[in-house]
This record gives C-alpha cells, structure tokens and sequence, in this order.
C-alpha cells in the first residue's frame, strides 16, 4: 500500500494500520520506515479480538485482516488471511473502494 499511497488518497480512503504492538515499538517501526498511514498500537489485540481476526499459535499469532469501512462505520470488504503472505493485491483494495463511492 505504501508503494501506491497516491491511488488510496485518490479514493479518499484513510488507511489505518493495527498492530500488536505497543505505542513506542510502532513509533520507531513507522519513523524508521517513513509510513505515510495511520498505525494504532493494540498490544493486548482487543481490537482484533473486536473485528473476529484468527489466532494461530503455529503461524507466529494473529492472522492479517483487512477491513474497508465505509463512512457511516459498516464493514463493505473484509479478507481474513490464512497466513502472513495471504493479503490482498492493491488492485482488490482500490476496487472494493471504488464501489463505495
């Protein structure tokens, strides 16, 4: 996503990353890689817990999960990944955006 932050921005979509980590590891995390979104801290994964993301002892914890929230709050696209290398393509994003506008 940060590689083509400008066709986010182009679809009004605020990006917001949650991570199970606390405040100070992510500040260094988002200095040191100059990350142009939000991050939230969520080290004891409450907001994970929240949205229904999978924990899997063997895959090293919480599954990535992606959510496109529209602007009155209602989840229109979700991908719950069965493992670290199962996110979705930018392509896919961009259109679940695209259809909520």
């Amino acid at each position: 996503m940060r590689d083509e932050i400008a066709k986010f921005e182009a679809s009004n979509a605020q990006i917001a990353v949650v991570a199970r980590h606390d405040a100070e590891k992510m500040r260094e995390f988002w200095t040191e890689n100059k990350l142009p979104y939000v991050g939230i801290p969520d080290p004891d994964a409450r907001l994970g817990e929240l949205y229904g993301q999978q924990y899997r002892l063997l895959k090293l914890g919480l599954m990535p999960a992606l959510f496109v929230i529209n602007s009155e709050g209602t989840i229109t696209y979700l991908h719950y990944s069965s493992g670290m290398s199962d996110i979705p393509a930018n392509t896919t994003v961009l259109d679940a955006l695209r259809q909520i506008q």
